[in-house]
């Protein structure tokens, strides 16, 4: 009785106690750690009419900050940490591969292009944003914001990919979630493959970038170009491609789109995943040839789209195996009633690895 008792009511001593909320994380450059580090390197305040540079190495996975800036233009060419964009009117803004969250916050008129982990708006407007996201981008009290897929290649970019942890075959671009939506319109609105990055963010001219070998091109982009939500309605024949884990399964998917949408064929969307043996099951049955492919690593999966996909693709694919890339483990859709199912088993089972 005693125990519930002080259980119940506890001491005297106790119950002076006050809890204090928890204390705020460092910063990156605030850690004992990284004295070295200068916080006016990764702080941007209070800036007009001004283009910034911050090149390979010298951002450096730290968390990087731009706020009440004004007619600026922002180039990090370098993977980030996280960032928080605030209080920003008319910029143009280029962040490299983000490895956690990017947030812009109370901006207007502004141009954002990004490769990140997570996207979040909130209280913006009018504002142009490029993405290449890896999960779906949120957007919260905004309104007139336009997205597009990101397709840029500089020197270095694919290594700060795999700084950030991001593969460039995770792009969520187009598929936007509302937390305050309106009734009868939205938002937002999806850029179609017209609407490059270049168009709206100035391509750098400045010395300091002339190594980098900036290109905007959907051939040579890290990340491909995918027509996403854009084609979610359509009714053409899909086609669904995985290539299993092998040095050459990249190069491979990336000839493969090359050709396939040379024939007017699109690309739809992509996806890279560890599957697991439940996966695997649902998506070939009792075929257990393929639980050692994907045990080998994550897979490749390509969504292509149009009149005869199936048949292109194969044919396309037939060459490459027989020309470049021989014996790369790989599975294809064979008929298009099969590929519908295929396509919603593959993309459902990989959302299912996301939440579990």
């Amino acid at each position: 009785m005693g125990c519930l008792f002080s259980y119940f009511f506890g001491s005297s001593a106790s119950s002076d106690i006050v809890e204090q909320p928890p204390a705020r994380q460092p910063y990156s450059w605030e850690r004992a750690d990284r004295a070295a580090i200068k916080k006016e390197d990764f702080i941007l305040d209070k800036l007009k009419d001004q283009t910034i540079f911050r090149l390979a190495g010298s951002v450096n996975g730290q968390q990087f900050i731009i706020q009440n800036c004004e007619n600026c233009t922002v180039y990090v060419f370098d993977h980030t940490g996280q960032v928080q964009i605030d209080d920003c009117t008319n910029c143009c803004i280029f962040i490299g591969p983000v490895h956690g969250s990017i947030f812009i916050r109370d901006s207007i008129n502004c141009v954002l292009a990004t490769v990140c982990q997570q996207f979040r708006t909130r209280d913006c407007r009018d504002t142009h944003v490029y993405l290449s996201c890896a999960s779906q981008p949120i957007i919260e009290s905004s309104h007139n914001l336009k997205f597009g897929c990101l397709t840029l290649n500089y020197d270095n970019l694919a290594e700060q990919y795999k700084s950030a942890d991001i593969s460039p075959w995770n792009n969520n671009w187009s598929n936007i979630h509302d937390f305050t939506s309106i009734p009868d319109g939205k938002n937002y609105s999806l850029l179609d493959k017209t609407e490059s990055v270049f168009q709206h963010l100035p391509v750098p001219v400045d010395p300091s970038c002339s190594h980098l070998n900036i290109k905007d091109d959907n051939d040579t982009s890290v990340t491909p170009y995918t027509y996403g939500q854009l084609y979610r309605d359509r009714h053409e024949e899909r086609c669904l491609v995985i290539f299993f884990q092998d040095l050459n399964a990249d190069a491979c998917a990336r000839a493969l789109i090359q050709m396939a949408t040379q024939s007017e064929v699109v690309l739809v969307q992509t996806k890279s995943y560890k599957m697991d043996e439940m996966s695997v099951e649902g998506m070939f049955g009792t075929n257990r040839s393929y639980v050692t492919l994907v045990a080998k690593g994550p897979v490749i999966g390509l969504e292509f789209a149009g009149n005869n996909s199936i048949s292109i693709c194969q044919q396309n694919l037939h060459a490459l195996l027989t020309t470049k890339y021989q014996n790369l483990p790989h599975f294809i859709s064979q008929s298009p009633a099969d590929a519908r199912t295929q396509v919603d088993k593959f993309y459902n089972f990989a959302s299912m690895q996301m939440f579990a």
